[in-house]
């Protein structure tokens, strides 16, 4: 019975002795991870610890420390070096995660439908606006059995757009299911006094359509995401423009209004 109690004592005091050193492990852990202070560089500067080597204590503790200029000033008067100063200032700099290149994408591709550019990598909605239409050459398409094609006039109010950039013009097309990007027409506007203008060629008993003035600008998109393409323009020359959007002008049968999106280019 001795010797039993003897074992169990032995335990218990083994027991005891890890206790006591997983204690001192664990207040070891806890001070060595707490963070650098104004006195503890001053005190390593005194001891004269390397430099390097109270960077790196920076680095694996970080510091709680006055970074306001006089607080920098009474590290400099203490002989702290200019390069542990500078690590301080980095530690104590509020990192900010990396963007996700998801968000980046989400960023360049709208949730709505229509036509945008991109400025400064900022998604922006063109201006949509009234566009007046106005068809004439009707009679003549009739009596010549539809060789001769009615045109089609449109007037928007305005000399210029409110939106006026400068090139390479980056254009975002969101388009509706079952449209392709093909389908929207880029059209050169004519500035008028208190107005700008475009003419475009229609056919009328076939319905084939002659497409716009031979001034109408090819754009070659790329698909980014879901029903969303962009296309980068280079050779625009200075003046006004619109995009016209499938079905956004009536047919070939009298006045009537319809959309266009519209941007001008300046130097």
């Amino acid at each position: 019975m001795k010797t039993v109690k003897n074992i169990s004592g032995l335990w218990s005091t083994v027991g005891i002795g890890l206790l006591l050193i997983l204690s001192t492990v664990g207040l070891v852990q806890a001070q060595a991870k707490k963070p650098l202070t104004s006195d503890d560089l001053i005190q390593m500067k005194k001891a004269n610890f390397d430099d390097q080597m109270v960077v790196n204590a920076i680095a694996a503790d970080g510091v709680s420390i006055d970074t306001s200029v006089r607080g920098l000033m009474a590290l400099k008067s203490a002989g702290v070096s200019d390069k542990v100063i500078n690590a301080v200032l980095a530690a104590a700099t509020p990192k900010t995660s990396a963007p996700n290149a998801a968000d980046e994408q989400d960023k360049s591709v709208p949730d709505e439908i229509g036509a945008y550019v991109i400025e400064k990598d900022s998604l922006t909605l063109l201006p949509v606006e009234i566009v007046n239409v106005k068809t004439a050459g009707v009679l003549g398409m009739a009596f010549t059995y539809g060789l001769k094609k009615a045109k089609v006039q449109g007037t928007v109010s305005g000399s210029k757009s409110s939106t006026q950039l400068t090139t390479p013009v980056t254009l975002v097309l969101r388009c509706p299911d079952g449209t392709a990007p093909s389908e929207y027409q880029l059209v050169p506007l004519d500035p008028k006094k208190d107005s700008r203008e475009f003419t475009e060629a229609k056919a009328g008993i076939t319905g084939e359509s002659g497409g716009v003035n031979k001034e109408a600008i090819t754009m070659k998109f790329e698909k980014v995401a879901r029903n969303t393409y962009k296309a980068t323009l280079t050779n625009l020359r200075n003046g006004e423009y619109g995009i016209l959007a499938p079905g956004a002008l009536a047919s070939a049968n009298g006045a009537s209004s319809g959309k266009l999106y519209t941007f001008g280019v300046i130097e």
